[in-house]
């Protein structure tokens, strides 16, 4: 399994179930995970593409908070 740092510093690393995303190097900090994916999904023309895989760490972080915020409901 490979380790991908991306434009804006998330560290990506593929797991068997998925990406794990960590705001560091040390990947002290978690993010979240992107189930069912790999690295290769976002991979055009064998680079990976930042902006599609930075908007999906974006878009699974706003899942999640919003889960959060209605937790208590």
């Amino acid at each position: 399994m490979s380790i991908y740092e991306t434009e804006l510093g998330y560290v990506v690393r593929e797991t068997i179930s998925g990406l794990d995303v960590y705001e560091d190097e040390d990947m002290e900090n978690f993010v979240c995970e992107l189930s069912g994916v790999s690295l290769d999904n976002f991979r055009y023309d064998g680079d990976v593409d930042d902006d599609k895989l930075e908007a999906a760490i974006k878009e699974e972080v706003e899942v999640l908070e919003i889960l959060e915020m209605n937790a208590d409901y």
